[in-house]
């Protein structure tokens, strides 16, 4: 269902200071690729309101009021009824968009690049340029929560606005809409600062881009934050997990398997180290960034590796290292590597010893015995297909295609197929999940 211009444009304020939820900012943006209107009620927020106003003549206005008002009082008056129907109706949508707005706090996520203390009233403001590519102040408060996820940035010293280094946040804001002056003399929005998370700091070391670029390091709790200086954070590289600590429903862990075998395992994976490259990975995304056609700043890309337990039976055990790649919680492509191990020495075997036929009578196998692909799709999946697309799952056996395999078909794709005769048939007994 298309949303309301009006309502639209009651969230465009808060989306144009860059502090709407991300369910309302998406909610605009959507609207805005298909709305010129309200795209240019966007551009005009940016237009400086005229300082200069004409001069009118006073009995000029009272003469043309008092002829209005006599021209116009019956039909005014017809109209009351109608007007105070259409006034209740605005009402009424202007309310429930406010309740529906204030549903969810306002979120941002930023560098603080400016520290305000008023030394008259010790009051602390920051000014932080968010990833919508907006500065706007955070005015902090006695009941506001600080959390640090790093013992040099302690919360007390936020509060007191004695931290100089660069930092990394994310912040929940009230709804009170203030204004202040940031070191270039220019107004802002400033709100009241809820909840702020001390989530990064920027390190010493940067990475130097083919084209001489060079991109800031920014060390977070859950990994490495890659940003261009005063521009957008291109890369976000989270920890690796796995394959200790991981797990999947119904499946053996680690933890489950003899010393010997973890051990083994453990170093497999260890000499196996990351399976991306970092820089060829931020290359990519500062591409992307620089082809970006769309008004709003490009998202920040995540960037995952996991190694996670993903079948098991009497003899073997699968652990899969997938890499995922995505913008804003949605997948952009995933790439998954599946390795069969001995569950008794943990000694690591090739996919292909798994299978008794070749790729190629797999996957036409595997096609022939299901409906999920096209007529125009299946010819394309046969020719792209490599055993290293398949995943062993409990339940199921999974192929995915990655982004631009398919000519047919963007982004990546999988497809997951039913341990029937069909595909049993092609497994060696020992390797089907669950077998005993």
């Amino acid at each position: 269902m298309k949303t309301p211009c009006n309502v639209i444009r009651d969230l465009l304020p808060l989306y144009h200071d860059g502090v709407c939820s991300p369910e309302s900012r998406q909610l605009v943006e959507e609207h805005l690729e298909k709305c010129a209107d309200c795209r240019g009620e966007l551009e005009r927020m940016d237009t400086p309101l005229p300082t200069a106003h004409p001069q009118v003549n006073e009995r000029t206005v009272a003469a043309a009021a008092s002829s209005a008002w006599k021209r116009g009082r019956r039909r005014a008056f017809s109209k009351g009824f109608v007007l105070a129907a259409v006034l209740v109706a605005v009402v009424s949508v202007l309310v429930g968009t406010w309740i529906w707005v204030n549903s969810w706090p306002m979120e941002v996520t930023g560098r603080i690049v400016e520290t305000q203390v008023d030394q008259t009233t010790g009051e602390v403001t920051y000014v932080v340029y968010t990833t919508r590519g907006k500065e706007i102040g955070l005015l902090l408060e006695e009941d506001t929560w600080i959390r640090s996820y790093f013992d040099t940035y302690t919360e007390q010293d936020f509060l007191d606005g004695t931290i100089t280094d660069s930092l990394h946040i994310y912040a929940e804001l009230g709804s009170n809409k203030e204004t202040i002056y940031n070191q270039d003399g220019e107004k802002i929005p400033a709100y009241p600062a809820q909840l702020v998370e001390i989530d990064a700091y920027q390190t010493p070391d940067f990475m130097t881009l083919d084209d001489g670029t060079q991109v800031e390091v920014w060390q977070g709790h859950r990994g490495v934050l890659y940003a261009l200086h005063d521009g957008p954070e291109l890369l976000d590289v989270r920890t690796p997990t796995g394959p200790d600590g991981t797990y999947a429903w119904g499946v053996d862990t680690l933890g489950h398997l003899p010393q010997k075998a973890q051990d083994n395992i453990l170093a497999y994976y260890q000499k196996q180290g990351l399976i991306y490259d970092t820089q060829v990975e931020l290359e990519r995304a500062y591409q992307e960034y620089l082809q970006w056609e769309f008004s709003s700043p490009i998202p920040t890309q995540i960037l995952r590796q996991e190694i996670t337990p993903t079948a098991a039976n009497a003899e073997v055990i699968y652990f899969t290292t997938t890499i995922e790649r995505c913008i804003d919680g949605g997948a952009v492509s995933i790439e998954p590597h599946c390795v069969p191990f001995s569950k008794e020495t943990g000694e690591a075997m090739e996919l292909q010893d798994v299978f008794l036929c070749t790729p190629e009578t797999l996957i036409q196998t595997l096609l022939s015995h299901s409906n999920i692909a096209t007529p125009e799709l299946e010819p394309e999946m046969i020719d792209a297909f490599r055993l290293d697309y398949v995943t062993i799952g409990q339940e199921r056996l999974g192929v995915t295609f990655p982004d631009g395999t398919l000519p047919s078909h963007e982004g990546t794709a999988t497809f997951r197929f039913s341990y029937d005769d069909a595909v049993t048939w092609l497994m060696q007994p020992w390797a089907v999940p669950g077998a005993e």
